[in-house]
């Protein structure tokens, strides 16, 4: 079933943390999927650099339903994108700004992210359509550059990627950020490798936890 996009935004942002799954050996992708979302993330995104993306993104979207939505990342062209929606994407990440991508994620009404640093690159985005904007590498601005930005662009949506941490989680969504996106500090690989995925639920308990006080707080 297609979700209509208003849904599409809200599942996106329910839980605050959005997982990048990369480069995931295949045999274990579906179980590491599993252990996020009974950890209560509600957004999955398959970086297309991944063994099997496509198929990986189709075998998840039916998987989940409405449980959690997936979603695509690492997503530069137009084509890439389309693929991406045609095997089940229900949004786009992109690490930078391409219009193209843009349009081809607003045509068939999917979610679309793309990757900015400036405040120039920020309305760009936004004047083509883009329905937030992920700040990467968020490690290297930090939570007072999103304190900044916020001031003259409250209205923009913002989702830190790159560097997020349990330390740092609240600082960025006190800072008033929408969701984290967050890889490698959530798919701890030696749990991977040792398929101790009860250790990725309880890692992402911790983070919906720490991202459901902050925004009370």
């Amino acid at each position: 079933m297609m979700l209509p996009k208003v849904v599409l935004l809200q599942k996106l942002v329910e839980s605050g943390v959005i997982a990048v799954i990369r480069r995931i050996p295949e045999d274990k992708v579906e179980r590491v999927a599993d252990s996020l979302v009974e950890g209560g993330v509600t957004a999955l995104e398959v970086t297309i650099d991944s063994p099997g993306a496509f198929a990986v993104i189709r075998k998840l979207s039916a998987r989940f339903g409405d449980r959690a939505i997936i979603g695509a990342g690492t997503v530069v062209d137009s084509e890439s994108a389309r693929l991406a929606i045609d095997s089940g994407a229900s949004f786009i990440f992109s690490p930078s700004l391409h219009q193209d991508v843009i349009r081809t994620a607003l045509r068939y009404g999917k979610v679309v992210v793309p990757g900015v640093m400036t405040p120039t690159e920020m309305i760009q985005a936004i004047e083509w359509g883009a329905d937030m904007v992920k700040i990467f590498p968020a490690s290297g601005l930090g939570v007072q550059y999103i304190k900044d930005i916020k001031g003259p662009f409250p209205y923009i949506p913002v989702i830190p990627t790159g560097g997020v941490k349990l330390d740092n989680v609240s600082s960025f969504i006190q800072a008033g950020v929408s969701a984290v996106g967050i890889g490698g500090n959530l798919l701890d690989p030696k749990a991977i490798q040792d398929h101790n995925f009860m250790a990725i639920t309880e890692i992402a308990k911790r983070y919906v936890t720490a991202v459901r006080e902050a925004r009370v707080n």
